[in-house]
């Protein structure tokens, strides 16, 4: 049984094809939909989604310029800062949640669509899934852009800012993540599982 998040009606779980939604019979919201092209087109998102990541990780992502000095700066730099300032756990963190849990989870994802979409059944499929999913929580991009956003402005105030390419890049993944979720349908994957057992 699947509760309607609007009214708590119980419904069973509709037997849906691509492209169709199910709603409510009180109150009308939505309580189930499905993808037009819910393996395909999740794993073509989610593999832009790891180029993105390794983009914005390997390009400057901001450059300043204080007193005709001018450095450039990537991701890892302020873990790099952190972890020389004495804090490596506040740097570990950083890197886990804004480089590792990302990675991580892109590439459990790919380990499971990859074969799906060329019609197999990847080993350890129920495990993967679980583990990917449960990353989802950790990869905390959302809360990086805004502490970015919080940076620039504070470092505009005092030095000339110029986002570089790995920041483009970053909010391009960030967009990729969003679509990625929502194009992500659990109940389509188990489906293809279950038709190529």
């Amino acid at each position: 049984m699947i509760a309607c998040e609007f009214c708590d009606l119980l419904h069973r779980p509709p037997r849906l094809e691509a492209g169709q939604k199910a709603y409510c019979a009180r109150c009308g919201g939505s309580i189930a939909k499905r993808s037009r092209n819910p393996i395909e087109g999740t794993f073509a998102l989610t593999l832009a989604a790891l180029m993105l990541l390794v983009l914005a990780n390997y390009f400057p992502f901001l450059s300043f310029a204080l007193e005709g000095q001018v450095q450039a700066n990537r991701i890892v730099t302020g873990v790099i800062g952190l972890w020389n300032a004495g804090q490596a756990g506040l740097a570990l963190l950083i890197l886990f949640t804004t480089v590792l849990a990302p990675a991580v989870r892109i590439l459990g994802l790919l380990y499971v669509l990859a074969p799906l979409a060329a019609g197999r059944v990847p080993p350890a499929v129920a495990g993967a899934l679980r583990f990917q999913e449960g990353l989802i929580s950790w990869a905390m991009l959302d809360v990086y852009m805004m502490a970015m956003l919080v940076a620039i402005v504070k470092l505009s105030q005092m030095a000339e800012v110029h986002l570089e390419l790995g920041a483009y890049c970053f909010v391009a993944l960030f967009a990729m993540l969003t679509a990625m979720a929502t194009a992500y349908d659990r109940e389509a994957l188990w489906d293809r599982v279950e038709e190529l057992a």
